[in-house]
């Protein structure tokens, strides 16, 4: 039986940014600074992914990302031009983004726990945060905006 943890949101946001700047940083060599949260309208253009997990912790990850941002993130990650990258790609990409922060952050308030991550999907993470209940980071980078969020289950 897997023992439940009970991080606060102090320790799910900590987490969370420093997942976010080391996946960004040694991943796709972008720097990400903390910031405001963007305007209802950024928000409601971002391109959207979410992760749910199970393990020490129970819950889902979402993440919102700029979709000029997404493009010049999946190039650099691609090592391709970003005119040569498929909105498919992106999608892609961004998938593998969502799956590596939401890793990283995890480890970073549970590591000893064997933990369980469901394969990404796309969503409408506007949306999604809208319904309230998340714990959320806001990041720029020099291309654009990104939004992340984190809501714990029983």
């Amino acid at each position: 039986m897997i023992a439940r943890i009970n991080p606060n949101a102090a320790e799910l946001a900590g987490a969370v940014a420093e997942a976010a700047r080391s996946v960004l940083d040694t991943m796709f060599f972008a720097e990400a600074e903390t910031c405001a949260p963007p305007s209802p309208e950024q928000q409601n253009s971002m391109l959207g992914v979410s992760v749910r997990f199970d393990g020490g912790v129970r819950g889902e990850f979402l993440i919102a990302i700029d979709p000029h941002a997404a493009a010049v993130l999946s190039a650099a990650f691609l090592g391709l031009d970003k005119s040569d990258v498929s909105a498919a790609e992106i999608g892609q990409v961004m998938c593998e983004t969502a799956n590596m922060i939401c890793g990283a952050a995890l480890s970073r308030i549970e590591a000893e726990d064997h933990m369980r991550l469901e394969t990404p999907s796309l969503t409408d993470a506007a949306s999604a945060f809208a319904r309230g209940g998340y714990v959320q980071e806001f990041f720029v980078t020099p291309d654009g905006n990104i939004a992340t969020g984190v809501r714990l289950s029983a």
